[in-house]
């Protein structure tokens, strides 16, 4: 690897910021899923059609679709997850695009070595 400063800028601060998220921040990568639903209690107002909203992260494991409950109070923080999830995915896309431009532009000039 070359040393960062040949590196664009772009690149640069994708890396720092990636390196930050990964080492100082929980992630997990799913979607939250909210669902309405009715609770069958004679009465209540989901009779009426005001539906309970239920919190969901929605996730694959061993390669099937898992569908874990999300308490009130832990919500938010599993929203902070999934987005800081995502955004480590944007940053490893800057990334990798400027090290494709790097290898396009390398078979361009002929080059050889790294």
């Amino acid at each position: 690897m070359r040393h960062r400063n040949v590196m664009p800028q772009e690149e640069r601060e994708a890396r720092s910021r990636a390196a930050k998220l990964v080492h100082g921040y929980p992630f997990i990568k799913g979607a939250i899923v909210i669902s309405e639903r009715t609770c069958g209690k004679l009465g209540c107002r989901c009779t009426r059609g005001e539906k309970h909203l239920s919190c969901y992260l929605s996730v694959r494991h061993k390669g099937k679709r898992k569908m874990i409950y999300v308490p009130r109070e832990l919500e938010e923080r599993i929203r902070t997850w999934v987005k800081t999830y995502k955004q480590g995915i944007r940053l490893i896309d800057i990334i990798s695009e400027s090290s494709l431009n790097r290898l396009v532009k390398w078979k361009k000039e002929g080059g050889s070595g790294r």
